[in-house]
């Protein structure tokens, strides 16, 4: 794909903030912001405002992808595109994240819910502000506001393990979990029920990416890939000076949604990022 060929500058819509990227399985891009709705991408039509049903001045946290429809976390709570209008749920409350795994999942200031369109139910964690979800095999990851929470598949049981801040994105590296926090640092699970706290000088990490085994982590300083060197963790810089909130890897292009300076891409072999919106 020559990306320049499809990619033209939009010097208009610099200023606005984005938040979030996602992309459909029919491969048009979404990309969500603060206070300006949604934005959708296609080769044949380029950028334009997807944000038909959305109230002005609307923070969406999250756009993902469940079981072929679009759903928005908001401060103002779930919304769900459907006939290309956006349509709010009976989730009302701010909430962070939407995940499938059988019914679905909605991480809430509430409490994480679970189930379909109009019945969501309380699921755990009730009042506790819940921010991501990770599954596995044998247990389900929660970032919440007191630190991690894990629910054992086979005894069906939720074990809490304190940090006294709030883990906001999940993932796995190295086979250990890791988190970022309210307060802009990393945990990093240490196999023993416990968590090392690993904070990096000057940075605030907003979002952990994984993508085919590698995590990327956002951060108010740029993009960057985890790495551990013999036992050290350390962040390799994609060399972009903005605040990125999230990344998304489609057709070998890196993707980045910023604060101040709009989307900008690159080949995902090359060094360069450049300014898409």
């Amino acid at each position: 794909m020559d990306s320049n060929r499809f990619w033209q500058s939009s010097n208009d819509l610099l200023p606005l903030r984005f938040t979030t990227l996602t992309t459909s399985n029919e491969g048009i891009l979404y990309a969500g912001t603060d206070g300006k709705g949604v934005f959708q991408f296609t080769p044949l039509r380029s950028w334009e405002n997807a944000s038909q049903g959305l109230p002005d001045h609307l923070h969406i946290h999250r756009l993902d992808w469940v079981d072929s429809q679009l759903y928005a976390s908001t401060n103002c709570g779930l919304y769900v595109l459907e006939d290309e209008v956006w349509k709010q749920t009976t989730v009302v409350d701010p909430c962070y994240r939407v995940i499938g795994w059988g019914d679905r999942f909605v991480l809430t200031s509430k409490g994480l819910l679970c189930g379909n369109e109009g019945k969501w139910q309380p699921l755990a964690y009730h009042n506790k502000k819940t921010f991501d979800m990770l599954v596995t095999p044998h247990f389900l990851f929660l970032g919440y506001e007191d630190g991690v929470a894990f629910y054992d598949l086979l005894t069906g049981e939720w074990c809490d393990l304190h940090l006294n801040q709030a883990v906001t994105s999940l993932a796995v590296f190295n086979q250990k979990l890791i988190g970022t926090t309210s307060r802009g640092g990393l945990v990093m699970g240490n196999k023993m029920g416990g968590f090392h706290q690993i904070r990096f000088e000057g940075m605030h990490l907003n979002r952990l990416v994984s993508y085919q085994g590698d995590v990327y982590v956002c951060a108010n300083t740029g993009i960057y890939k985890l790495i551990d060197l013999k036992g050290r963790i350390l962040l390799h810089s994609y060399n972009v000076q903005a605040e990125v909130t999230d990344l998304l890897i489609w057709r070998g292009i890196m993707m980045i949604s910023t604060l101040q300076s709009g989307i900008k891409y690159k080949n995902e072999h090359k060094s360069a990022f450049q300014t898409i919106l």
